[in-house]
């Protein structure tokens, strides 16, 4: 896995492992230029969920994937860039349920048998679109340089601090897999299915909270 930039990471999720309530921590001063741009960026959320997507769709990524996964895929896209603009505007940082959402992803791709190799390539996708609206909202507002590169600088240790998160909630999964047998975990109607039984949603959500 790639090392973190500057060792820690920066941001919305960085704030949030030590985070116990969405409010914004004590210390958040609210910078007018970057609360202009997280809330240009909030209005593209859609849109640049969107082209994440047809990104990733251009790139083969999801060609054997489920319509659940993909769809998956694209609720969690969305829902960072989404914190990430909240994160500019407020300091707030992600809550408990959405860092165990952003887990279900890697729980949910080692149950579909998709390569952590395969959702790396998807959230780099996520970045490099996210850089390319916001550097265009940055243009059109003439925000000041520096709140530009820090809002930058967050996207991209965002995307890493995701990564490592997705690949923790994979390996954990891919662990409850080996610890039973190895046996190949399959999917019959959007369910998980292992040793020919189906799995129970709350053990899904257990191997989830575990990387709390």
């Amino acid at each position: 896995m790639m090392e973190l930039r500057r060792g820690v990471p920066a941001g919305v999720f960085a704030w949030s492992h030590t985070a116990r309530s969405p409010g914004a921590p004590a210390t958040f001063s609210a910078n007018p230029d970057q609360v202009a741009l997280g809330r240009a960026l909030g209005m593209r959320v859609t849109a640049a969920t969107l082209m994440t997507a047809e990104a990733v769709a251009a790139a083969g990524l999801l060609e054997l994937a489920s319509h659940r996964f993909a769809k998956l895929i694209h609720d969690v896209h969305n829902l960072t860039t989404r914190a990430i603009a909240r994160f500019l505007v407020t300091g707030q940082g992600t809550t408990e349920t959405e860092r165990t959402f952003l887990g279900r992803l890697g729980v949910m791709a080692a149950a579909h048998g998709l390569s952590s190799a395969t959702l790396n390539r998807s959230y780099f996708l996520w970045r490099d679109t996210n850089l390319r609206v916001l550097n265009e909202e940055a243009i059109r507002l003439g925000t000041a340089p520096a709140v530009a590169e820090e809002a930058r600088m967050i996207i991209r240790s965002s995307a890493d601090t995701g990564i490592l998160r997705i690949a923790r909630a994979y390996d954990d999964w891919m662990h409850v897999a080996l610890a039973k047998d190895a046996t190949p975990i399959a999917l019959h109607n959007g369910q998980a299915h292992l040793n020919g039984r189906t799995l129970a949603t709350a053990e899904v959500a257990h191997a989830v909270r575990s990387l709390a």
